[in-house]
């Protein structure tokens, strides 16, 4: 041994010891990734038909699945709930369903982040329904703004929408026939979610729980985590 150091022997354990320790970490980090990813997908639906008159679209980022828009059956003709982020994918999606572009005559828009109106242009001949745009980014597409409790009739189904700030400033979600519920994001399944609160989170979780409160919902769509026909889960974690 050498002055105040540690002799050769043990400076030669605790180096691996030391290497150890940073390949554990690492070991954990890669662990709570993967799983993190498996939850993550096992929430996102596929491509297809969910419900006799629903069909949903998945979406993806950087080849990760990672969310749904949804397409309501109305006859020969379909209201879309957000329309997805990438064009090319979108027309992919509607495709596989054997759903034309032209045939969706309407889309209601939850907020205006780019994973939900990113698609918008596929949409070209349908009327473009939304909540709050003030202070949003809502991009400058021609678009009709429903109020607050506001009531659209369709082919004979009934749309209500709700604002419900928090996610973003103009977060809404849309109540079909007082059974079909379309959150967007309001809604998330873990605390530390990366679609939990951007705007405002105490606004976020008062909204949550005012659309807990709704009698009559049988499901519940979400934009990142699927269908939950369920409510009482959303009930029981919020």
């Amino acid at each position: 041994m050498q002055g105040g150091g540690l002799p050769s022997h043990a400076r030669r354990k605790i180096l691996p010891m030391s290497a150890k320790i940073k390949m554990g970490i690492l070991a954990v980090v890669i662990t709570l990734g993967v799983t993190a990813g498996v939850a993550y997908r096992r929430y996102v639906y596929p491509t297809g038909k969910i419900l006799h008159d629903l069909y949903t679209v998945r979406t993806h980022n950087n080849g990760m699945p990672m969310g749904n828009f949804f397409l309501l059956q109305m006859g020969d003709k379909y209201v879309a709930f957000d329309a997805g982020g990438n064009s090319e994918e979108t027309r992919s999606g509607l495709q596989r369903l054997g759903i034309s572009a032209a045939d969706v005559i309407a889309v209601f828009v939850t907020h205006a982040h780019w994973d939900h109106i990113g698609s918008l242009d596929v949409f070209s001949d349908a009327v473009i329904y939304t909540g709050n745009t003030e202070n949003s980014s809502f991009p400058d597409t021609p678009h009709r703004l429903m109020m607050d409790g506001e009531v659209t009739e369709l082919f004979g189904r009934y749309i209500k929408c709700f604002y419900t700030p928090g996610h973003t400033i103009d977060s809404v979600c849309f109540l079909v026939d007082g059974k079909y519920l379309f959150v967007g994001d309001l809604f998330i399944t873990t605390n530390d979610s990366p679609f939990e609160a951007r705007y405002n989170k105490e606004l976020q979780l008062r909204y949550r729980k005012q659309m807990l409160e709704l009698d009559g919902v049988e499901h519940v769509f979400t934009g990142h985590f699927g269908l939950f026909s369920n409510p009482g889960y959303f009930r029981f974690r919020y």
